[in-house]
């Protein structure tokens, strides 16, 4: 869930009748801004996919500790993001902007899964910018462009389509003992508001944001987004180097 508010910026992982929802809260320095928020619960009894070491599918070919997953079908890789009709096309190409700027690595790997996303876009909750549902056959997202762009511009928009796409990764195709060398390397944030944010920050919600500092290479200085992490070290490219090499496997 992503919601304007303060500095920092809010994912959480919540069960909801078989299914997982996905927030990101956006944090801006605002008069009367608001404030993160728990995401609610999400959606209908779709029965939760099984993952393998954290991941739905495993790429063909590829040695992992994701042997035993279904293998990603070529259909799937294939794919792009599928857009709601309701979505106009300013908006559409918002998204793929976010997507076709980021460092040419993190577009491989978007495009290993969007071929499974969803994208709405509107608000997506109470005090959020941004939402996506895992468990089902899909990943549903949604976005609220309209508030993010007036109030942060695109750095906010391309914040959080990486975000919520770095979420799709890990879920979809990323193995937990990757996911968790990545976190090794992301410092410990600061400050513990609502249990959610800087050092109490879940592992899913520091992978989120680190990934979408090291595909747009925005450190987020001045941008006030994000869940007071601080930068991974020690240099994005560094941090990285394990995404940008199961990219090229």
């Amino acid at each position: 869930m992503l919601t304007p508010g303060r500095a920092g910026a809010d994912v959480a992982l919540v069960p909801a009748a078989g299914r997982l929802l996905v927030a990101v809260v956006l944090a801006a320095c605002l008069a009367g801004a608001l404030r993160a928020t728990r995401p609610a619960t999400a959606g209908s009894g779709t029965a939760r996919v099984a993952e393998v070491d954290g991941a739905r599918y495993r790429r063909p070919g590829a040695a992992s500790s994701t042997a035993g997953a279904r293998a990603l079908p070529l259909d799937v890789e294939r794919a792009g993001l599928t857009f709601d009709p309701a979505v106009a096309p300013a908006d559409q190409a918002a998204v793929l902007a976010a997507v076709a700027g980021a460092r040419p690595e993190a577009r491989r790997l978007i495009g290993l899964v969007d071929g499974l996303v969803d994208v709405h876009v509107g608000p997506a909750g109470p005090g959020a910018a941004g939402v996506t549902r895992i468990g089902g056959p899909r990943f549903d997202m949604t976005l609220d462009l309209a508030r993010v762009s007036a109030e942060l511009g695109p750095r906010g928009v391309t914040r959080l389509v990486l975000h919520e796409l770095a979420h799709v990764l890990d879920h979809a195709v990323l193995p937990d003992e990757l996911v968790a060398r990545l976190d090794a390397g992301i410092p410990g944030g600061w400050g513990c508001e609502g249990g959610m944010t800087g050092a109490c920050t879940d592992r899913e919600e520091r992978f989120a944001e680190s990934f979408a500092k090291w595909a747009s290479g925005d450190l987020g200085v001045d941008l006030f987004i994000g869940y007071r992490v601080p930068p991974p070290g020690p240099s994005l490219e560094a941090w990285g180097a394990p995404l940008a090499a199961f990219a090229s496997g």
